[in-house]
């Protein structure tokens, strides 16, 4: 895992809150009204679809407990590398035009450095005589639940309104020993362990669709983006991609953003999930 320093930000939250809300719902409703509503038989439609994501995480930690906490960022690679477990996947149901939608992904990191000095404590990086021997261990669910409600079901361009809440919890656990003088460092003492733990709970509303290229072709564009607030401050995701459609179901190479802003006082105080995501979808 790679540390370095990144200036803190935060959203402005109140007027961001209205203004991306009030986007939200204006663009499902533009969307949709470009169709009208198809028949449909009554019958259930399920979509069932498992995918890789191996973004970039970048974020702000409080560890070590009350040290102010470092910056962080890991790339695909060093995810990948110290990846113990992953599970992505998300199920579509839907009836007429109501339905529900599910996105869970479940990730388990490790990672050990020993002698680095790539780290900063409360924004202050460490000095020349001192290193860092550390293990760090992250376990995160990121769970999405929300009932749908069909705004256009043209079979080229279907698009759904998307409202529920998402679930955000985090285990961190960062086990350290720093070699050296550690006067005003600020922390507690030359080894120790530190455990962060938090789970957020946040409304979400948005859109969730595709758009067909041509009027006859497997390929399609799909999309998704929606926000909420909470327990976090704020939250944001938008996804857009190309798909390819088959018989059986689709293909997708997609761009995927999550971005959390949380309290200051939260184990992790923001958070950005950022890129290239690969998934198949089976439907029936």
């Amino acid at each position: 895992m790679k540390h370095q320093s990144r200036l803190n930000h935060r959203y402005t939250k109140a007027h961001s809150w209205v203004l991306r809300l009030n986007l939200s719902l204006a663009l499902a409703m533009l969307v949709g009204s470009g169709h009208a509503m198809a028949d449909d038989s009554g019958s259930w439609k399920w979509r069932a679809t498992v995918y890789a994501w191996l973004p970039t995480i970048s974020g702000n930690s409080q560890l070590p407990s009350g040290s102010g906490g470092p910056s962080f960022e890991v790339d695909p690679d060093a995810l990948l590398g110290n990846l113990d477990f992953t599970f992505m996947g998300a199920l579509k149901v839907k009836k007429d035009s109501w339905g529900m939608f599910t996105d869970i992904i479940y990730l388990n990191e490790g990672a050990t450095r020993t002698g680095s000095r790539d780290f900063t404590v409360g924004g202050v990086e460490l000095p020349a005589e001192v290193t860092l021997d550390a293990v760090f261990d992250l376990k995160s669910w990121v769970w999405t639940l929300a009932g749908t409600y069909n705004l256009s079901d043209n079979s080229r361009n279907p698009v759904d309104l998307l409202f529920g809440a998402r679930l955000l919890d985090i285990d961190q656990q960062l086990d350290w020993t720093v070699n050296g003088d550690i006067a005003g460092l600020g922390l507690p003492g030359n080894s120790g362990t530190s455990v962060a733990s938090g789970s957020n709970w946040d409304a979400v509303i948005g859109i969730n669709g595709y758009a067909s290229l041509g009027t006859e072709g497997p390929w399609f564009i799909p999309y998704h983006a929606d926000i909420g607030s909470g327990d976090s401050d704020f939250t944001w995701q938008a996804m857009a991609g190309l798909g390819y459609q088959f018989n059986w179901g689709d293909v997708v190479l997609s761009y995927r953003h999550l971005d959390y802003d949380l309290d200051d006082d939260a184990s992790v105080t923001e958070l950005e999930f950022s890129g290239v995501m690969l998934g198949a979808a089976f439907t029936w």
